[in-house]
């Protein structure tokens, strides 16, 4: 499918620092990304180009000049976002062979990670919903998933031999693993709710660590 022309600068692959928006001014170019992120957690459709310049405090052509399109920004969004996650990720060092901790681990990074991103967060929960809708000849292929690297890393760093010499040992991985994406997801559902996010937050700490307890009673030795 051909890229609409308006917007194929935008809809590309290319490094966050090498964007446009980079040449703006520190303070102002943060006003920015920070009014958009909030307006897209609206949802793509119900996300107001007008009401992003507003908040923003600078003019709609100078919006399009940076992003091209309404999908442009959304593309920048979903990038910036992917590489802060990257980053925070990237930093993460999986010392123990014991499976259930590194996913321990990892899983608390995330919790952490969506108290101190909630808009963030809340605007990736309902950008996936839309990508195929919003991106139909497909997402470029820069944008980094630290989040499947880290659990390549998990599984190959795991030791097999503490599951039960009875089961199947790939299949009690990925019933470990299913556990931690349903609870993830389920966190999406706090979007950008930071007070009640926080006010849950010890309780789905505590709630995670016992779904792994209970699947290291059924499945360690």
């Amino acid at each position: 499918m051909v890229r609409k022309k308006k917007d194929a600068e935008f809809i590309c692959e290319y490094e966050i620092k090498d964007h446009k928006i980079m040449t703006m001014e520190e303070e102002k170019r943060e006003r920015v990304i920070a009014a958009a992120l909030k307006e897209f957690n609206k949802g793509y459709h119900l996300a107001n180009m007008d009401e992003i310049v507003k908040e923003a405090g600078i003019s709609k052509g100078l919006i399009f000049h940076y992003f091209g399109s309404k999908r442009g920004l959304f593309l920048f969004l979903l990038k910036y976002s992917a590489e802060i996650i990257n980053n925070k990720y990237s930093k993460v060092i999986l010392s123990s062979r014991d499976f259930l901790k590194n996913v321990w681990e990892v899983s608390k990074l995330a919790l952490e990670m969506t108290l101190q991103y909630p808009i963030m967060y809340g605007f990736i929960g309902k950008a996936v919903f839309v990508l195929n809708e919003v991106f139909p000849e497909g997402l470029p292929k820069d944008i980094p998933n630290s989040n499947r690297t880290l659990l390549q890393e998990i599984l190959t760093k795991s030791d097999k031999s503490m599951f039960r010499d009875d089961i199947d040992k790939d299949k009690a991985q990925n019933i470990i693993m299913w556990t931690m994406h349903g609870f993830s997801d389920s966190l999406l559902a706090y979007g950008d709710d930071l007070e009640n996010y926080e006010a849950n937050y010890e309780k789905l700490m505590k709630e995670f660590e016992e779904y792994l307890e209970l699947l290291r009673k059924l499945l360690y030795k």
